[in-house]
């Protein structure tokens, strides 16, 4: 049941990821067009605004998928000095401070979003875009690293997973490597051979 919910997960997870590569491609575009028009001498308007949302809506919905999956950020020089179990604690309190940070978060989203909803607040110069969209996203992605940051303090403090020194990780990031690479030249010598 839990590989089962694990892989759910990580499919959700995949699709927002592969969301947030479709804003990159509009954030790249608009700056395509921007340079275009202004070469030309042609005037747009709302092109920055909505790359901005772009931006924003990019690092929000990240955000609770690179914390659930352990890929804070953290100053190693300081962090590898600490024992296994000193990573494990220091990263779990870390994630339950990230977690009362995002209560925080989600309380002033909500009233945002209720402003913008009553107020009928609209971009200011994308008129047909209401603000309490991108709040209502913003404030989905907050309860969503709730989640993660709460999950992954569980995990580090009282379940097997452990935080590996940047040493350790690279180790494995280099065998992981090491074998895709005997993979590929097995497979190859296989083509040759029929």
């Amino acid at each position: 049941m839990r590989e089962k919910i694990e892989r759910t997960i990580e499919k959700i997870e995949n699709r927002l990821i592969d969301l947030c590569v479709f804003f990159l491609i509009v954030i790249i575009a608009i700056i395509v067009l921007q340079i275009l028009t202004r070469r030309l001498g042609v005037a747009t308007s709302g092109t920055e605004e909505m790359a901005r949302y772009c931006y924003v809506l990019f690092v929000f919905i990240l955000w609770p998928i690179a914390s659930r999956r352990g890929q804070d950020l953290r100053i190693t020089v300081l962090f590898d000095f600490l024992t296994e179990k000193g990573r494990k604690i220091a990263m779990g309190l870390f994630h339950i401070v990230m977690a009362g940070y995002s209560c925080m978060f989600l309380y002033s989203m909500y009233i945002n979003m209720s402003n913008a909803f009553r107020g009928n607040l609209r971009g200011s110069t994308v008129q047909w875009l209401q603000m309490w969209w991108i709040y209502a996203v913003i404030l989905c992605t907050f309860f969503l690293l709730l989640a993660a940051n709460l999950l992954r303090a569980y995990s580090l403090m009282f379940g097997p997973e452990t935080v590996p020194t940047q040493e350790e990780q690279n180790r494995r990031e280099m065998e992981a490597e090491t074998e895709k690479i005997r993979k590929e030249l097995e497979m190859e010598e296989r083509r040759k051979k029929g």
